[in-house]
Parts: structure tokens; sequence; C-alpha cells
């Protein structure tokens, strides 16, 4: 009877040791791979499935280059892996290390001078920049593309106390960046010799590109509480922010600043808030930019004004402080040839004399009773308000709103005629 039980524990025994290999070894492969894995990019997309891996950088890289290899902290000698990128891994000697980086100034969009070393020094308030202040992804961009809102904030945020370049000219200076402007410019077949007018004319910049900066960037405190329960005192203390959200972690500076553009003025842009309907003569203004872009009327499709894909606004021609209402023609002969001021003179008189022609075949085409009569006089309404709305008598696009006037014009007459 003992020798059976003795039998049956030892078979028994056998395949408990058996269970616990197999255990014990399932154990380890999970550990490798647990190690292993998490160095190539492919483990960590299983998850991470929105990231793209179209690297911005312009060193070649490895096929798979391993997350962790960036991503990774360490503490007390162990590393763990991290959202943020510290500086490190980014200046370390197989990648960029700083003394490159600082030897010269990298070409930005194949134009723009841009120093690294003036942008890793230390700042007023606290503001210390990091590789991924700048270099960041932001939804689908490239890894490390360059977050342009970073600069914007920075460079133009509305404060009392801004930031100033080693020549002691206030970062927001325009030639900053813009120190190699075209010397001419091409536009519809005609040359502006933009070098030559800057150095006979004496101008500013702002002179003529007016209102490129769109939004004050300044710090609504309702944008704390996209990450915040409660607000400690320290948030009114603006070095203390800086020292958390950009020293010590990786913060979008779009996170806690309102949106803030440098740009031509664009319809529905955030950064030119929401009360302009409420602003004196704001739709007449709104008119003035669509004409300019060459939109807005029926039956035409128009193309921007010279003055518009040349950035100019308001200011450059409109030189009387009375929210813009008044132009002396002279004022042209500035940028174009001794002379001009006539030739606008007189274009103007020919698009207010085509104007009254348009409204008087308004009149005798509304006594039509047919579909085609409807259809042309419906479109000749919507051109004549929006060019009478506008008030330039085609200064501010000459070609658009005389062609919008041969296209109405050209229509009621056909009406008539048929009628007739």
């Amino acid at each position: 009877m003992f020798a059976e039980v003795k039998r049956l524990n030892k078979g028994t025994a056998i395949r408990l040791a058996i269970a616990a290999g197999i255990a014990m070894g399932m154990v380890v492969v999970v550990l490798l791979i647990t190690i292993t894995r998490p160095n190539t990019a492919s483990f960590c997309a299983k998850c991470h499935n929105d990231v793209t891996f179209n690297n911005a950088c312009k060193k070649p890289l490895s096929k798979d280059i391993a997350c962790i290899e960036c991503h990774t902290h360490k503490n007390e000698g162990v590393a763990h892996l991290a959202v943020e990128i510290k500086d490190e891994h980014c200046t370390a000697e197989s990648c960029h290390p700083l003394s490159k980086l600082s030897a010269q100034a990298v070409k930005y969009k194949k134009s723009i001078l841009f120093q690294h070393k003036t942008h890793l020094a230390k700042l007023p308030g606290n503001l210390t920049l990091k590789c991924t202040s700048c270099h960041a992804h932001i939804s689908n961009e490239k890894h490390f593309e360059t977050d342009t809102k970073t600069c914007d904030t920075c460079h133009f945020i509305n404060t009392t106390r801004p930031l100033y370049a080693q020549n002691k000219k206030p970062i927001s200076d325009c030639a900053l960046c813009h120190g190699r402007i075209e010397k001419t410019k091409d536009i519809y077949g005609k040359t502006f010799r933009h070098e030559a007018y800057e150095k006979n004319e004496k101008t500013d910049c702002s002179d003529c590109h007016f209102n490129i900066i769109q939004g004050d960037g300044r710090v609504d405190e309702r944008n704390c509480y996209q990450c915040h329960a409660e607000i400690s005192d320290y948030s009114k203390r603006v070095p203390d922010v800086h020292a958390i959200h950009i020293v010590k972690h990786k913060v979008a500076c779009t996170s806690c600043h309102d949106a803030l553009t440098h740009g031509w003025v664009t319809p529905g842009n955030p950064a030119h808030g929401n009360d302009s309907a409420q602003q004196p003569g704001a739709a007449a203004q709104k008119v003035q930019e669509l004409i300019m872009m060459g939109m807005g009327g029926t039956g035409i499709r128009g193309e921007p004004d010279p003055m518009y894909l040349a950035t100019l606004n308001c200011s450059a021609c409109h030189k009387d402080k009375e929210r813009f209402a008044h132009i002396e023609p002279k004022v042209c002969n500035n940028c174009h040839e001794k002379g001009f001021d006539k030739i606008l003179t007189e274009q103007m008189r020919f698009v207010t004399s085509r104007l009254r022609l348009l409204r008087s075949l308004l009149t005798q085409a509304k006594r039509c009773n047919s579909d085609a009569a409807s259809q042309a006089i419906h479109e000749a309404e919507v051109n004549y308000h929006l060019i009478r709305e506008d008030g330039s008598s085609g200064a501010h696009n000459i070609k658009y709103i005389k062609y919008l006037l041969d296209y109405s014009i050209t229509n009621l007459r056909q009406i008539l005629e048929q009628k007739t």
C-alpha cells in the first residue's frame, strides 16, 4: 500500500516539476520581451498609433531608432520611460552637440537666419527655453518639427517688459528675421523695387505692412483649468510659472497663452477675437477685405489685388489718422512712378460712371418678368451693393471691380435687348 502511494506521489511531483519549469520559462521569455521590445518604435506604436515616426531631423537616422533612446529619464541609476525629452539627449555628441549648434547660424525656411546660442541663454522672467520648447510634435506634424507658435508667442506677445536682442533691438523688430528681403518682386508682370523704395523713402516696415500681428498672447485664467483643478497663488508670479511649465516640464506656450499669429489678416482667425462685428465700420471693412482678396462678387472669379499680395494694409495708403477715411492720390507716387495718382483718379471716375450705368440698367431690368432676368438681376444687385459698400471706386482692386461691372452690365443689356 505504501509503495503504491509513494509511486503516485512521485508521478505527481514529476508533473508539477515539469509544469513549474514551463511556467518559469514563460516568465523568462516575457521578461526578455519586456526588456528588449521597447527598444523598437514598432512596439510603442501598438498603443501610440496616432504618432508619426516621420522625423524632421536632417541627420540620417537608423530605420528603427528606439523611442527609449530619447524618451527616458534616469532615476537612481535605472532608466525609466518618459514622455518628456531632456536636452541632454538632443545635445549628445552623437546627435546635436552644443558646440556645433552654437558655432554658426542656420537658415530657417531658406531665408531666416537663426542663432541657437541666443535662444538657449537664460532670459528674464525665468524664461529658459529647452530644445522641445521649439522642436515639438504637434498633432500630425513631423517629430521635432519647429512649432512656430512658440516663436510668435515669445517675439510678439504684448508685454510691458519686452525682450531685447544682442544689438539692443526688441525681438519684435522685423529686421531680426526678415533681414534678407526680396530686392525686387514681380506682381502681375510688374516689378516693385522694394530695396530702392525703402532706402529713398526712409520708411519703417510698419508704415506699409500694418496689423500683421493678431492677438496679444495674454494668459486667460480659464486655460489653467484644462490641467489644474485648483490654481495656487504662484500662478500670479510669472517666473514661478515659467520655472515649472517651461524649465522643469515641457508645456506648449499655446496651452496657457491665447492665440497669437504673425502674418496677413485671414478671415476666421481666432486671434482676431469675436468683437470685430461691434466695431464702428466693421461691416464696410469686411467688404473691403473681400474686394482686396478678389472675393464677394458673383459671376466672376477674381484675383487678389497686388497690394494684397504684397501684404500691404490700410496705413500704406491711408495716411490720415481718422480711421483711414480719406486718401490723397499723390500718396500713390511714393511707391509707383510719378503720375500714377492721375491714372488712379481717372480709373476711379470710370468706375463711378459705370456704377451709375449699372444702377440705371437695374431699374430698367426689374420691369422684365422672366427666370433669366431674375437671375441676372440678382447677380447684378449683389455686385452693385458690394462695389458701393466698398466705397473705393475701384482703388482696392481695380481689375476685379471692373470685371464685375462689365459682367453685370453685359448681362442686363442682353436681357433688355431680348425684351425689345
